[in-house]
C-alpha cells in the first residue's frame, strides 16, 4: 500500500525538522509492505533539509501537485498558464501586493518578506532567488492578501474568469494559491500512484486529497478537513510520539492489503 503523508503540521511542527522518533517509523513503512510518498505545498528544495537525505529520495510530491521528484530526479512538472500568471503578476505589481512564485526548483517574487511561509524557502541554500523575468516557467504562485483583503474578491473574479488556474484561498494565512488548473496534490497522487493510497494530512490542502484516499488520517483539529478524514488524532502536549505511533498502527491495520 501507498502511504501519502503531507509535511507541515502533519510530520514537522516547528517547519524545520521531523522528529527523529517519526523518521524511524516511516523507515519502517516497507517492513510493513508500503511505500512511502510526500505530498507537500514546498518546493522539492524546501523538502530537502526536512526529510534529510534518505527520505528526500522517495517519490515527493510539491508545489500541491506541481511537481514530483524521485530518487533526488524531476518526473513531473506541471506549469501555470502564461495568460494567469501574467494577469497575476500584473495585478500584484498595480496593487503592489506581496507574492512569491515557483517554477521547479527556484523562486522569484516581489515584497517576499511578508511571505508567512519565507522563513521555510531554501534553507539549504540550493537553489536561485532569480529576477521575475530571470525565472523559468512558473508552477505556483502565492498571494498575500492579508493588507488587502478588500482586494481578494475581485482578484478571483478575474483570475477565475480566465478559468485555467486551480484556486485556494487559506484564510488562517491569508494567502491566496495558484497553481495550474486541475493540479492538487490529488490529482498528482492518482496520476503517479492510483486511487489505492493511504493519507495523512492536517490542513485544507489536503481535503482533495482525503477525498480520493482509500483512508485518512487528519493530524490535529483543523475543523475544514475533519468531515473528510476517517480517523483523526487530537494533539496533547509533545506530538510526535502521538503521530509515530499513529503511523506505526496505520501501517500494522494495512499490512498485506
Amino acid at each position: 500500500m501507498k502511504f501519502v503523508f503531507d509535511l507541515d503540521g502533519t510530520l514537522s511542527f516547528d517547519y524545520m525538522t521531523i522528529d527523529e522518533e517519526i523518521q524511524q517509523v516511516l523507515l519502517k513503512a516497507e517492513d510493513y509492505g508500503h511505500e512511502l510518498v510526500f505530498a507537500s505545498a514546498r518546493s522539492y528544495r524546501d523538502c530537502l533539509g526536512l526529510l534529510g537525505s534518505e527520505l528526500s529520495q522517495r517519490l515527493v510530491i510539491g508545489l500541491n501537485g506541481g511537481e514530483a521528484y524521485h530518487l533526488g530526479k524531476a518526473i513531473f512538472e506541471r506549469n501555470l498558464d502564461a495568460r494567469v500568471y501574467q494577469a497575476l503578476v500584473d495585478y500584484c505589481q498595480t496593487y503592489n501586493l506581496p507574492f512569491f512564485v515557483d517554477d521547479c526548483f527556484d523562486y522569484s517574487g516581489q515584497i517576499v518578506e511578508k511571505i508567512p511561509f519565507i522563513s521555510s524557502v531554501d534553507p539549504l541554500k540550493v537553489a536561485r532567488h532569480q529576477k521575475l523575468e530571470d525565472l523559468g516557467t512558473p508552477i505556483k504562485v502565492v498571494v498575500y492578501m492579508g493588507d488587502h483583503e478588500d482586494l481578494l474578491d475581485d482578484l478571483l473574479g478575474q483570475l477565475e474568469r480566465l478559468g485555467q488556474a486551480h484556486l485556494s484561498y487559506h484564510a488562517h494565512e491569508k494567502c491566496l494559491y495558484v497553481n495550474p488548473l486541475d493540479t492538487h496534490k490529488a490529482t498528482t497522487v492518482e496520476k503517479l500512484c492510483g486511487e489505492n493510497f493511504i493519507a495523512f494530512g492536517n490542513d485544507q490542502n489536503d481535503i482533495e486529497l482525503f477525498k480520493t484516499s482509500l483512508y485518512s488520517v487528519q493530524i490535529g483539529d483543523f475543523a475544514g478537513l475533519t468531515p473528510y478524514a476517517d480517523d483523526t488524532l487530537e494533539l496533547k502536549g509533545e506530538p510526535s510520539p502521538a503521530v509515530a505511533a499513529k503511523i506505526l498502527q496505520t501501517f500494522a491495520e494495512f499490512k498485506g492489503k
